[in-house]
Parts: structure tokens; C-alpha cells; sequence
């Protein structure tokens, strides 16, 4: 009875195989009690290699999955197994060769569109260039990538025309969206270029009619750009500066503040608001006096009114060692820490140029010299004073006052003016030179006489209230063979940059760390502290 069912379906499989049926076939046929029989032998054959035929068609048309469904039905029929094997090879690794770059295809397009997103539109197509296969995802990414740089274009020529206008606002917000979507657009560059200048002309005259809340917020409308340039730098210690003096103001902190608009006065800015408002707290200062010498201040004691001197001597010397940063007017009250505090530049620092030579930096508008030990800010070994002299700054000069002895010129004096290669004697053999090489910075030097040492075997102190020149020319305070150099101090950190049109480079000098600018190694380490840090020898 088996027998005759089993025949009966090899019959319809035979009919299935001949009208093209080729599924229903193989699935009649797929039976053991079917291909066993003597008369399967002719259509077993037919069926594999009806299954070989389709099964190449489809690897030719890339339906790989098919192909391998067709060539492992036929290796189930046992028929030709080392042909349908080398077909079933064939087709495996058609499919893992289609994975493998489709893997890659989805992998690049992935890559394009976050580049694209991230606005870096040469990216993108580099990714797009990198997909295997030009399909319909290839092309629309190409397409996306070709209307991003369109709309950049598009926001680039709105932001000249709102420059072109004179509407910072709207040029800055086209510029920013124009960078988020091409950061490398060939006009780019030029016009925040011009953004920057212009922003930056515009803050200057907002800086100098006293709207600092203004200049401000023209200068927010730069963001990163033109960050590390030189005047950008200077407006925003300025402004650090001001609002710093403001404060100080607003808690009655008067002495402070004027010190904070000295410092302001010193950077070269033109602001005729500056000077009035000094003038305002020197009129203050003077009706303070005024009443600490009157009545009211007798009720308070002499000793009082000194304390009040002396704390006014302390607030000058410890604001001028605060570091400067852009806080709002309204922001937390001004604190004056000590200058021990993190953060901030010691008095004293020791700078040492590889080739060059080893310098003594002192910070701060007063110097005082005298013998070692005796706490002054340059101290030597000798027979003067515990504080013999002082060099005191103000504004744009700079004034010896003697306390024991000093002699300018070859005739002895308690108060002179200093100008540029005065020579000074302190005592019977301290022999100092002033010199103020350069009128484009208020840093001024002493160059030590013969047998005058200092730590490091220094012959040069610089008294640093300004940007020190280095370079190779006479105006500079620090002669280097080669190049030019600017050192600065911002926000209680020494920073460096070369001078040139273009040379904007800044380079952070750590305290304690040798880096290298240039072609020079140079290391800024602190001299407060140490031991004799600060002593220097007279020999003879």
C-alpha cells in the first residue's frame, strides 16, 4: 500500500517538475520512500539540477539567501554532492561578502551623518566617498551634505549683509549657525574676521565712554572667536579689572578701588572716565585724611590714623598681586585674599632663559631694598639698612625714596625721579643702574653694579608692572639673540607670545616647569620661601 502512495506522489512530483512547479516538486519528492524508488532515478537527477539552475540565477541576481536555499535542497536529494557542494560554497561566501559590505556601507553612512551633523561637511563626503555601494542611502547623504553647504553659504551672505548694516546681533547669530552647519567653509574665516574687528572696534568705544556693561555683551558676541588674540585679551582684563573696581567701590572699599584704576590706567587704554574717576577717590582719600587730622580723627588716636595709613600701604601692595577675571559688577563681593593663596604669582620669581641668562621678577608698584634679613624685597648682603631705599611707581614714572642714604648722580637725595640709566649708591658699595628700556611698557630694570649678586647669579631685577620685552633689539628688557617675545601675567598664571603681524600663539609658563618657546627653554619658579631666595651678595 506504501508503495502505491509513494509512487503516486513521485508521479505528481513529475508533473510539478515538468509544469515548473519546481517548489511543490522538491517537496513531493522529499521523502525516503519516494527516492528510493527504482523509477526516482531519472527525475531526482532532473530535480537537482532544475534546483542548480535557479539556484545560479539567483546568485547572479544577488538574492543570495534564495541560492543557498536552492543548492541546500538539492544536496538533500544526494544527487551530484561535489557539484551542489562547490554551488553551495559559491553561494556562502556571496552572502558573507554581502553582510561584510553592507556592514561597511551602513558603518560609513553612519559616520557621514554624524560628521555632517557635527558640521564638518569634508568629512562627511570623505565618509560618503568611503561607502561601498552607491544606493539609494549613499545618494540621499549626498544629497543632505550638498543642502547643508548650500544653507551655510546662505547664512554666510546673511551675516555680511547684517555687518554690511552694522547689526552685530543678527551678523553673529548668522556667523554661529553658518559654523555649525560648514566649520570649514572657505568664507568662514574671513568673516569672523571682520566680525572680530569690528566687534572689537565697537568695544573699544563702548570701553572708552564708560558703557562697560555694553562692551560686555559685544564682546559675548564673539564667543571662541579671536579668544587667545592680543587686544581681545587686554579688553577682557580690563573689564576684569573695572568690575573688580566696582565692586571695591560699592563696599566703600575706596583705597582698593583706586588702585584697581591705576592698574586699569597703566594698560595704554584711552578712557577719560578713568582719570575722573581717580580723581573722584582722590578726593575722597584727601577728605578721609582731612578728618582722621581733624577732631573726630583725635578722638580715635594718633595710632588709630597710622593703622589707617598702614592698612591702606597693605590693600595696595595685596591688590596689585590679585589676579584678574571678568565676573558681573553684581557678581559676589570683592575678597582680597593673601598672595599666598592658589592661584596666584608670587612677589618674588626667578626666570631662568636657557643661553640667555637667569632675572629677578618683583612684582607690584613699590620695591624696597636693604641689607639681608631684613624682610625688604631685593635684600643684600651688606652694610646697608634693613630698608634702605624704596623704588616706588606712579602711573607712568618711577621714584627713589631714601630712608638711610641714597646717592643720584653723585649727590645724595631723599626723593628724585628716576630716568633712564641713573646710576644709584646704596651704602658703601651697592651701585645700582635704572633702566627703563622701553616707553611702550611701564616695566622697568635695576642692572646690578660690580661684585652685586642676586639668587642665581642674576645681574638684572626686573621690576614687573607691565609687559617685559624680550628680544634683540635695545628697547627690550630681556636681550635674546633672536625673535621677539611678550611675557605677561593673566589671571595668576605668566604667559608668553611672540611679536609680529599674525603672532598670536600663547604659551603658559607653569611655575616650577621648563618650557620650551621657540627655540629657548625658559622656567619661572617662585622666589618667596626659599632659602636666601631673595639674598644677594656683595663680594669685596
Amino acid at each position: 500500500m506504501f508503495g502505491r502512495r509513494a509512487a503516486g506522489r513521485l508521479k505528481d512530483a513529475e508533473e510539478a517538475l515538468a509544469d515548473g512547479r519546481l517548489d511543490e516538486a522538491f517537496s513531493l519528492a522529499d521523502s525516503p520512500d519516494v527516492v528510493m524508488l527504482g523509477a526516482a532515478d531519472r527525475f531526482v537527477a532532473e530535480l537537482v539540477e532544475a534546483l542548480l539552475r535557479r539556484g545560479q540565477d539567483h546568485l547572479m541576481s544577488r538574492r543570495f539567501g534564495e541560492a543557498l536555499a536552492d543548492f541546500d535542497r538539492a544536496a538533500r536529494c544526494g544527487r551530484d554532492g561535489a557539484k551542489v557542494e562547490e554551488w553551495r560554497r559559491r553561494a556562502r561566501e556571496a552572502l558573507n561578502h554581502e553582510m561584510r559590505v553592507e556592514g561597511e556601507q551602513n558603518a560609513a553612512l553612519a559616520a557621514g551623518h554624524h560628521r555632517l551633523a557635527a558640521g564638518s561637511l569634508a568629512g562627511a563626503q570623505d565618509a560618503r566617498e568611503r561607502a561601498p555601494l552607491d544606493d539609494t542611502a549613499a545618494a540621499a547623504l549626498s544629497q543632505a551634505i550638498g543642502r547643508q553647504a548650500d544653507r551655510a553659504k546662505e547664512a554666510i551672505a546673511a551675516a555680511e549683509s547684517a555687518l554690511d548694516e552694522g547689526d552685530l546681533v543678527r551678523a553673529s547669530r548668522e556667523l554661529a549657525a553658518a559654523r555649525r552647519l560648514h566649520s570649514k567653509a572657505d568664507e568662514l574665516a574671513a568673516m569672523e574676521t571682520r566680525l572680530l574687528e569690528r566687534v572689537m572696534q565697537q568695544v573699544a568705544e563702548s570701553f572708552a565712554e564708560g558703557r562697560l556693561n555694553r562692551a560686555r555683551q559685544e564682546l559675548a558676541l564673539l564667543g571662541e572667536i579671536g579668544r587667545e588674540r592680543p587686544d581681545r585679551v587686554e579688553i577682557e582684563h580690563a573689564l576684569g579689572l573695572a568690575g573688580d573696581a566696582a565692586r571695591a567701590l560699592a563696599e566703600d572699599h575706596y583705597v582698593q578701588a583706586g588702585v584697581l584704576l591705576g592698574q586699569l590706567g597703566q594698560l595704554g587704554l584711552s578712557a577719560k572716565w578713568i582719570g575722573e574717576a581717580r580723581g573722584h577717590l582722590d578726593v575722597l582719600d584727601e577728605h578721609r585724611r582731612a578728618l582722621l587730622e581733624g577732631p573726630l580723627g583725635l578722638l580715635v588716636g594718633r595710632q588709630a590714623a597710622r593703622v589707617a595709613v598702614t592698612d591702606q600701604r597693605v590693600t595696595e601692595e595685596t591688590v596689585s598681586a590679585r589676579p584678574r577675571m571678568i565676573r558681573p559688577i553684581d557678581d559676589a563681593p570683592l575678597v582680597v585674599r593673601p598672595a599666598a593663596d592658589a592661584g596666584m604669582l608670587p612677589r618674588r620669581l626667578l626666570l631662568r632663559i636657557d643661553g640667555v641668562g637667569s632675572f629677578v621678577l618683583i612684582r607690584g608698584d613699590r620695591v624696597t631694598i636693604g641689607r639681608a634679613g631684613g624682610g625688604a624685597d631685593l635684600e643684600l648682603l651688606s652694610d646697608l639698612a634693613e630698608r634702605q631705599a624704596e623704588i616706588i611707581r606712579a602711573a607712568e614714572d618711577y621714584f627713589v625714596v631714601a630712608t638711610s642714604g641714597v646717592e643720584l648722580a653723585g649727590r645724595r637725595v631723599d626723593h628724585a625721579l628716576l630716568q633712564e640709566g641713573d646710576r644709584l649708591a646704596l651704602g658703601k658699595r651697592v651701585r645700582l643702574t635704572f633702566r627703563r628700556p622701553s616707553l611702550k611698557s611701564t616695566t622697568a630694570a635695576l642692572d646690578l653694579g660690580e661684585g652685586v649678586r642676586t639668587a642665581g647669579d642674576c645681574r638684572r631685577v626686573i621690576l614687573w608692572s607691565g609687559p617685559l620685552l624680550l628680544g634683540n633689539s635695545t628697547d627690550c628688557h630681556i636681550r635674546l639673540p633672536v625673535g621677539g617675545l611678550i611675557l605677561m601675567e593673566r589671571a595668576g598664571t605668566v604667559i608668553v607670545r611672540p611679536v609680529g603681524p599674525g603672532q598670536q600663539a600663547v604659551t603658559a609658563l607653569p611655575l616650577g616647569v621648563t618650557t620650551t618657546v621657540g627655540e629657548l627653554g625658559m622656567r619661572v619658579q617662585s622666589l618667596n620661601g626659599s632659602s636666601g631666595g631673595g639674598v644677594g651678595r656683595v663680594v669685596g
